[in-house]
């Protein structure tokens, strides 16, 4: 039987460093299909659409392209083994099956005897537990390796707030209790009540900006868990994000030719940092972006002076 599977590589799925992530796709029927991520990642112009595999010309900066495809066709027989063992013990859900166990070095020897029961019984267990703070912990783990951990913070304050709100409220949050009353009152929450953390002194308040991101996170959450099914439909219309029109603080260019201009031959070690200042202030990116750079990276090497 030939399986509905295959690797793709998506331009669209581009990440800041100029790779893509390859990715399984199992398509259990027409309406439901899930990507399994091998964790391999590359250039998008070095995957070889027709033949499905990456091209022997890949810089060896991104890998060796026999080994990738080595591995790459490893994982393709691993799917097929799960992917037959759910069809084999009848599970239900195959296609949700199949992405909470495939992991790109799976033993699939996990899946005999008893070891396949306690698998099974756990995605069963997830979809079950409708602890929403057990959800939350689901969903920052499901989103590690795709996004920032500087967004993965942002996550873990929306837990931590949401905690915070139970303990003032004296009333245990569930997914059933997510009704505009409950909007709110977390908003007020927010606004005049929630003590901030790591602070000398005692702040009570968040500014609306950063009330508007929690409650933007919490709807993305929502939404997620309605589309698994985990919580029924509700109406988010209601969930207004506050926002605010903040001051933008920046440097003229003449002020930033000043800097760059600074005359640091006493200071040698400072030169370095001094551009990532200035690279900052002419691209506009975070530091978390932008401390991250590499001269490896695609065209980081017209900024050669930097790096080196």
């Amino acid at each position: 039987m030939l399986l509905p599977i295959k690797p793709i590589c998506e331009r669209k799925d581009m990440r800041r460093d100029g790779t893509s992530v390859i990715y399984i796709q199992y398509c259990y029927s027409a309406e439901k299909r899930t990507l399994l991520n091998t964790q391999i990642a590359i250039p998008p112009e070095y995957w070889n659409k027709r033949r499905l595999c990456i091209s022997n010309d890949l810089p060896e900066i991104f890998g060796n392209a026999r080994h990738l495809n080595s591995e790459l066709n490893r994982m393709l027989r691993l799917t097929e083994d799960i992917i037959y063992f759910a069809i084999e013990t009848k599970i239900e859900d195959r296609a949700k099956f199949v992405k909470e166990t495939f992991k790109p070095h799976f033993n699939f020897d996990n899946l005999q005897g008893k070891a396949a029961i306690t698998i099974v019984s756990q995605v069963s267990l997830k979809k079950q537990n409708k602890d929403i703070y057990f959800q939350i912990d689901d969903y920052i783990k499901s989103k590690e390796k795709k996004v920032s951990p500087a967004t993965i913070c942002v996550y873990n304050c929306m837990k931590t707030q949401l905690l915070a709100y139970q303990v003032y409220r004296k009333k245990k949050i569930t997914f059933e209790s997510l009704d505009f009353e409950f909007y709110d009152g977390f908003i007020n929450f927010l606004t005049f009540d929630y003590v901030q953390k790591r602070r000398k002194t005692v702040i009570k308040g968040l500014k609306v900006n950063s009330i508007g991101k929690t409650i933007k996170q919490l709807r993305i959450f929502i939404r997620d868990r309605i589309k698994r099914k985990i919580m029924t439909p509700i109406d988010l219309s209601d969930f207004n994000i506050p926002e605010e029109e903040a001051d933008a603080i920046y440097l003229t260019f003449e002020e930033i030719k000043k800097i760059y201009e600074t005359d640091l031959t006493d200071f040698k070690y400072l030169e370095q940092y001094r551009n990532f200042f200035v690279l900052a202030c002419l691209t506009g990116l975070r530091f978390s972006d932008f401390s991250t750079l590499r001269f490896e990276y695609p065209y980081s090497k017209r900024w050669r002076h930097i790096f080196v």
